[in-house]
């Protein structure tokens, strides 16, 4: 595994953005962001297959990880324009942005609002993809609450990492003392906070008939064994479907799937993703 040697970013409103940095600076930037109570972790085993070709930084998003707890909007917009300003603070330039799950959608919104910056986009299970009318994202809050899927104790962190990969293993085991560790060193009050407005942002912010207008080539990653996506209660179909619907909305987007992956898709089939991307750098 790589040596994950924090760095720190400082932004003009004082949140502190933690990251890591690898490769070199005249290789093209991939921005990894990561999804909804994770961390910078979760990209480790890309970035290891990755940046000897790219320059790689992965954050912690505000609210996670290592980076500033604070009472913010913890909304896409926020997250997109915070992302923006460090890129800014570290003179980053036409970056490829991954995004994972929430990540996604931050991505997403990022490329939207801030085209001139994104050259393109690698989205993994990515939140956003998945149409909520009005009736159902309100029936979707109304079982997170009586789950008390916020509540995020040791065991609801243990529960979501497990079902995010479609087989335990030693890299989920790892992913969760992490971030149990990370949970136990901070007050979890604020935590559960930026949860609930995350959980509310995105199911607030529909994304697929906004899908059309990226300009951006994207590639799309799903595991075809995913938990997550589709909510199968609400949306009976396959994840597949749910991949195709949504990059067949935009303008220049291939998706690629594997069986027997999960949620984690990223991690779950790395070797073969990193793949695609290294294509992806050689034009092919």
């Amino acid at each position: 595994m790589f040596n994950q040697e924090l760095q720190v970013a400082i932004l003009d409103n004082n949140i502190r953005i933690a990251y890591t940095e690898h490769g070199q600076r005249k290789h093209e930037t991939i921005l990894f962001i990561h999804g909804l109570a994770n961390y910078l972790r979760v990209w480790s085993w890309n970035i290891a297959g990755l940046e000897n070709h790219f320059h790689c930084i992965a954050i912690d998003l505000p609210g996670n990880g290592f980076s500033s707890r604070g009472d913010y909007p913890y909304d896409m917009e926020f997250f997109a324009e915070t992302l923006f300003e460090f890129c800014e603070k570290t003179n980053l330039k036409k970056v490829i942005l991954a995004g994972h799950s929430m990540g996604g959608q931050i991505a997403m919104t990022m490329a939207l609002k801030y085209p001139e910056l994104v050259n393109s986009l690698l989205l993994f299970a990515p939140a956003g993809f998945e149409y909520y009318t009005p009736q159902e994202a309100l029936l979707f809050k109304s079982a997170i609450t009586l789950g008390d899927f916020l509540n995020m104790d040791e065991v609801h962190i243990s529960q979501s990492i497990n079902s995010s990969f479609f087989r335990q293993n030693k890299i989920s085991a790892q992913i969760i003392k992490d971030l149990n560790d990370i949970i136990k060193s901070n007050d979890r009050g604020p935590y559960r906070k930026m949860l609930d407005r995350c959980m509310n942002a995105m199911l607030n912010d529909q994304w697929f008939y906004k899908l059309p207008k990226l300009p951006q080539p994207a590639l799309v990653f799903f595991g075809e064994r995913d938990m997550l996506i589709p909510n199968r209660f609400l949306h009976p179909v396959s994840t597949k479907e749910i991949g195709e619907k949504g990059v067949a909305q935009m303008q220049n987007a291939r998706l690629i799937t594997y069986p027997d992956t999960g949620h984690f898709v990223q991690i779950e089939a790395f070797e073969s993703v990193n793949k695609e991307i290294l294509n992806l750098q050689q034009g092919c």
